[in-house]
């Protein structure tokens, strides 16, 4: 079994299914004048189990002022706010003294610009954490370097194009020249947190949206998972680090079907994890929680979160 790297998987695996965990950290004033906004997106893979996983992750590539390395943050829409990790902070202070201003006991750095491909990210109050354990090898140009995650804050009030195919992020004040096959749904948008309704064999549910925990088509609970699995198949298990903890994933393959937007999106793959205490999967369940869903059921499709209205959809990408 192998240890996941480099928090390929959202640090807030253990506590997703508390929704009403308050955020912080809204973009600036700055940020918002800009109409519409295209942020680049860049997968990340990892090694699971001998066998390569191309969507591990997915990162915002960024550069911070005063220093020359290309950085990434992760795309964690599991996170409410946007935080960065201490380790890598001292580490760039170090080498560029005027990017960072921080030192052992920093726990918010009150202002930073982040750059990523033409556009200018400004946030403020911005948590530090001790998630990394690691420093940055400067010798190894090549090695991406996740200096923190973008959190939901990111889209906050606004409309969010994920463009799976064309691997970008498009953030705009309203939706600009609809498209003619996009179909709107209602969803669930509370201290952003996302809670898209879907169709799970007849049965309706509402599952968690987390960008961070990118690989899993479905993630829920073991009963539902081994119901939904291939007569006979054996789980995939791996181990992933979930904000310091260690749970172990439990894949197994599927050929259900989920509907989402009116749209049947079939699985390949549904995942359990054990770790998670049992009074959490209640709680799941008394709150119509299904599961949770990561960015791979939707690698053909771009989809719309409006964050203002709180509706969504999903437009197949040939």
């Amino acid at each position: 079994m192998m240890q996941s790297k480099n928090h390929i998987f959202s640090p807030y695996l253990l506590t997703w299914i508390f929704i009403l965990l308050a955020g912080s950290g809204q973009l600036s004033a700055q940020s918002r004048s800009v109409k519409t906004t295209t942020l680049p997106l860049v997968w990340q893979g990892d090694s699971i189990q001998n066998r390569w996983e191309p969507h591990a992750a997915l990162l915002i590539p960024i550069k911070l002022k005063n220093c020359t390395r290309l950085f990434y943050m992760q795309f964690d829409l599991g996170s409410p706010y946007t935080l960065l990790y201490k380790n890598k902070l001292l580490a760039i202070q170090s080498r560029f003294p005027r990017a960072i201003q921080l030192n052992e006991t920093t726990e918010k750095i009150n202002q930073l610009s982040f750059i990523s491909g033409k556009t200018t990210i400004q946030k403020n109050d911005i948590p530090v954490r001790q998630f990394d354990k690691d420093t940055i090898n400067w010798s190894n140009k090549n090695e991406p370097v996740i200096i923190g995650t973008f959190g939901a804050d990111l889209i906050d009030g606004q409309v969010a194009i994920i463009d799976y195919p064309g691997k970008t992020l498009t953030l705009s004040d309203t939706l600009i020249n609809k498209p003619s096959n996009l179909r709107q749904t209602e969803f669930i948008y509370t201290q952003k947190r996302i809670l898209l309704p879907a169709t799970i064999q007849s049965h309706s549910t509402l599952l968690y949206f987390d960008t961070g925990s990118s690989m899993f088509e479905l993630l829920t609970d073991k009963t539902t998972a081994e119901s939904l699995a291939k007569p006979g198949s054996h789980p995939v298990q791996f181990n992933v680090n979930s904000w310091g903890n260690t749970l172990t994933a439990n894949s197994l393959p599927t050929a259900a079907l989920i509907e989402i937007n009116g749209q049947q999106i079939p699985l390949q793959s549904v995942t359990y994890m054990e770790g998670v205490s049992s009074a959490q999967t209640e709680q799941m369940k008394k709150m119509g929680i299904g599961g949770m869903m990561g960015n791979k059921l939707f690698l053909g499709y771009k989809l719309v979160l409006d964050t203002r209205n709180s509706y969504f959809g999903l437009i197949p990408v040939k």
